[in-house]
């Protein structure tokens, strides 16, 4: 049976003339497990794609992997002469960057590698070139560079990392190649240790910007004055294809509680005004959309919406669950760590946002507007089942009003 009222359909009149998209609902998770773990394991970055890699310690050794929902945890191999290495970075395509050494805890030690897909299920482990010296940063005359690491890979292939002086645990920041000459970015101007590089190929580091295209620098500044308590640095993290960043800030004070969460676009301002200052840098992250995944919180930028993790935001049927702050993709899905508190396991997962947490986008477009409110229109008069939003198989007051009640809440 099929009723309805004047007054209804004004309701579904007044959604109509609303062209503009509404805001954006934030989304509920689900949990799902990519692959159980009982080694220390560390997440160091995740493609949109849903590439996830990082690194376990296995017998006191760290093992690079990459991981996906498909194909579980895999370990990349290690070129010949090398023990230990570490997965730092990944794009769409499966390319994973990180370094490579001959003892157990690469990071100090290590040479930049490259991993390629072999389209057969494994990947090839390369050591691209790197400088055999540069101009001493401190003194006269060359210093051998005797490592380093690639810490950012993007979709168009680039890769930047860092050049390790002899005697010294930096260097300056490098553009490397599988079969070209590396490129010094230090000595283009980009005077930081590169953290992450977006599809644009902007570099973030310290409180500067790095544009490949251009050699751009653009010097970010620090944030304003907040509780009486300047900033002295700030070191970028994260940054989007948008140019937004996401940076750790140094307030100028002699006690332990110095680093605050801070995000830059076009302006500093804090991720969580109520952020407590921490003693040690912690987690950032953020996706072309601005949500944020961060220490101080995570945000969702559309709706405008801070939480302090993932974990209020899990369906009830995973609350069993504890999980980490992690990589957020544009897609909004998180790549990251967590334990089922009731099976006691450690595994890497993905929460995934929930496909029904948009029942109005009857287009199927991802946003609300005139077009979904005339589908449903259609599909009420027609009696189509879209339009039986209670699922009672009657068409009537209760259909309608669940429409413009999900019209209302946005779409994730």
């Amino acid at each position: 049976m099929r009723t309805c009222t004047h007054t209804v359909f004004a309701s579904i009149a007044s959604l109509a003339g609303t062209h503009t998209p509404l805001a954006a609902q934030v989304p509920s998770y689900s949990v799902e497990v990519v692959a159980t773990f009982d080694v220390t394991t560390t997440v160091e970055g995740a493609s949109d794609s849903g590439h996830i890699v990082g690194f376990q310690v296995v017998l006191g050794v760290q093992q690079p992997f990459v991981a996906t929902l498909e194909g579980g945890l895999v370990y990349l191999p290690l070129p010949s002469g090398y023990d230990s290495g570490a997965a730092l970075d990944v794009n769409d395509a499966g390319v994973v960057v990180g370094t490579v050494s001959s003892v157990s805890l690469p990071t100090d030690d290590g040479q930049p590698a490259i991993w390629i897909p072999d389209n057969a299920g494994g990947y090839e482990a390369i050591i691209p070139e790197q400088f055999d010296a540069l101009p001493n940063p401190i003194g006269s005359g060359d210093l051998a560079i005797t490592g380093g690491q690639a810490v950012a890979i993007n979709n168009d292939g680039a890769v930047v990392g860092w050049s390790r002086y002899q005697g010294f645990q930096g260097g300056p920041t490098t553009q490397f190649f599988i079969d070209e000459s590396p490129v010094n970015l230090g000595a283009l101007g980009f005077a930081a240790t590169v953290r992450d590089m977006n599809n644009n190929g902007v570099l973030v580091g310290e409180g500067l910007t790095f544009d490949l295209a251009t050699q751009a620098v653009t010097d970010l500044g620090i944030p304003d004055r907040a509780g009486g308590v300047s900033f002295t640095n700030v070191i970028g993290y994260a940054i989007n294809d948008s140019n937004e960043v996401v940076a750790a800030a140094r307030r100028a004070t002699s006690g332990n509680a110095i680093w605050l969460t801070y995000l830059f676009d076009g302006d500093w301002s804090p991720l969580n005004p109520a952020q407590i200052p921490t003693r040690f840098v912690g987690f950032y992250d953020n996706n072309n959309r601005g949500d944020v995944s961060a220490t101080g919180g995570v945000y969702f930028a559309p709706e405008d919406a801070l939480f302090p993790d993932f974990n209020g935001l899990l369906t009830p049927g995973d609350q069993n669950w504890s999980v980490d702050l992690g990589f957020i993709a544009s897609d909004r899905r998180v790549y990251t760590t967590g334990v089922d508190t009731d099976a006691g396991a450690n595994a890497l997962v993905v929460l995934v946002p929930n496909a029904d947490n948009c029942p109005a986008d009857l287009t199927g477009e991802g946003d609300l507007d005139f077009f979904d409110v005339s589908a449903f229109v259609n599909a009420f008069a027609a009696m189509d089942t879209i339009a039986d939003f209670t699922g009672d198989g009657n068409f009537d007051f209760f259909d309608v009003s669940g429409f413009v009640n999900a019209f209302g809440a946005g779409c994730p």
